[in-house]
């Protein structure tokens, strides 16, 4: 994808050379890193923008009425707005820092990890021998997230389709149909090339708006008075809504990986760009899913607004197979994202060979096993989607975009009264502050699940 890995030299550049705060002030007339890339099969507008929604509408908007459980209507409606306003704004942040990433080195496209290691090298004396580590890091991060993310999808695929097989056949065990998803996945998950999976996308997103539009009509038949629900729950729970909301709410990840593939990049950000479009879109989705759903079901409402409709109703089975093969549908999107991380960073330079195929196709394999094994281990779909939420929040969404910005500003000052100073270490500490809470909260049901997992073996 024309990326540079982290520390290699970039390639001879024949123009005198300037300093890091020459090229933050006049860097787009030095070098504009979209007129250089070369996709090999980029990605319209339109394209990215059905791919965006594929990287956040899935199971999360289906867990925001548990989200709305625990905050209440009002507070969660607020807090959504503000959880978004702020997650948008971290986007912005961190693909801002890319491209001028991009600039003072003069290379088309960088990636996260490449963009974290290049911020490093050019901040503090003391941190730039961190730049190579924090890169690795970074790489790490993404990974995981990206993994947890995947898990989840395979969870979500294996309870909606059980409760189906349970009504008609026999009660198999959630863990089986783990491994039959596993294993139908494994051929479409080896497209490597993303404009190929945008059929795939638009097939999904048809899935999954289908069954949405069926899910209304649960969601508004027999509401209860809405007096019998809270608008304003208690603040300990609030961390929990916090949680599932940046859940469902952002997908940095895939969310880089659109943007680097586009045709015209430049679109991507702006007031009235792909991004911004997406995620109203997406804001709206989620709102109304949480309080019809909290509405409708109150302190009944599972995981998955799908495990509440009737199981013995036809209609009702009909949404949870749609729902489930959308979310099936998502998973080699998400995958890529790692791909990505793993090939165009560290394994550059050898797309075109056969052994590079092999390792790319062995590692495919490899990952949808692995999350095949975590997906049997610990099935236990609220605390994956609190611990995914939080993990990504907290590192992905504020701490990485406040970094880059902090380490890219250090030679070049911070603004008046120094407030972008003031931003990336409020952006800092709240990511810390919220990682920490929201991690301890989610592992803790984890490893209780996974101890009576152990049990009933």
């Amino acid at each position: 994808m024309g990326m540079a890995s982290p520390g290699r030299q970039d390639n001879v550049q024949h123009e005198p050379q300037l300093t890091d705060a020459q090229a933050s002030k006049h860097s787009l007339y030095i070098y504009n890193p979209y007129e250089k890339r070369t996709i090999e099969v980029p990605l319209t507008n339109f394209d990215a923008f059905i791919s965006l929604l594929k990287c956040v509408i899935g199971t999360g908007i289906l867990a925001m009425p548990l989200a709305y459980r625990n905050s209440g209507i009002a507070v969660g409606t607020v807090m959504s707005l503000l959880l978004m306003i702020l997650l948008t704004y971290c986007i912005h942040l961190l693909i801002s820092g890319m491209t001028e990433c991009c600039r003072r080195r003069k290379v088309p496209q960088v990636s996260m990890p490449e963009a974290v290691q290049i911020a490093y090298e050019v901040g503090p004396n003391c941190v730039r021998c961190f730049g190579y580590v924090a890169g690795v890091f970074t790489s790490c991060i993404l990974v995981i997230g990206q993994f947890g993310l995947c898990t989840i999808y395979l969870v979500f695929v294996a309870k909606n389709f059980k409760e189906i097989g349970d009504h008609y056949w026999q009660d198999f065990n959630e863990r089986y149909y783990v491994l039959v998803a596993c294993i139908l996945l494994l051929p479409i998950f080896m497209i490597r090339r993303l404009k190929y999976l945008v059929p795939l996308n638009l097939a999904s997103n048809c899935l999954l708006y289908v069954g949405f539009a069926v899910i209304m009509y649960y969601l508004f038949r027999g509401l209860p008075d809405s007096s019998t629900r809270h608008l304003a729950n208690e603040p300990e729970n609030w961390i929990i809504f916090f949680g599932i909301a940046a859940f469902s709410l952002t997908a940095v990840g895939s969310m880089i990986v659109v943007e680097a593939n586009m045709a015209q990049p430049q679109s991507y950000l702006g007031f009235c760009g792909v991004l911004n479009l997406a995620v109203f879109f997406i804001l709206l989705s989620n709102t109304f899913f949480g309080i019809m759903g909290y509405w409708r079901y109150g302190d009944r409402v599972e995981a998955s607004i799908t495990l509440n409709i009737p199981r013995n109703e036809i209609l009702s089975q009909f949404v949870k197979v749609v729902i489930a093969l959308g979310i099936f549908l998502s998973y080699p999107l998400n995958g890529f994202v790692v791909m990505t991380v793993i090939f165009s960073d560290y394994a550059s330079g050898t797309e075109h060979s056969k052994s590079h195929h092999i390792c790319e196709y062995i590692v495919r394999i490899c990952f949808l096993s692995l999350t095949g094994l975590v997906a049997i281990g610990v099935p236990n779909l609220a605390a994956l989607t609190e611990l995914e939420g939080a993990f990504s929040l907290s590192n992905l969404n504020l701490l990485c975009p406040a970094l880059i910005d902090l380490f890219l500003n250090y030679s070049t000052g911070y603004g008046k009264f120094k407030w972008k100073l003031i931003r990336d270490v409020l952006l800092i500490v709240i990511g810390i502050i919220f990682g920490t809470v929201g991690c301890g909260v989610a592992v803790k049901q984890l490893v209780n699940d996974f101890r009576q997992t152990i049990q009933n073996i």
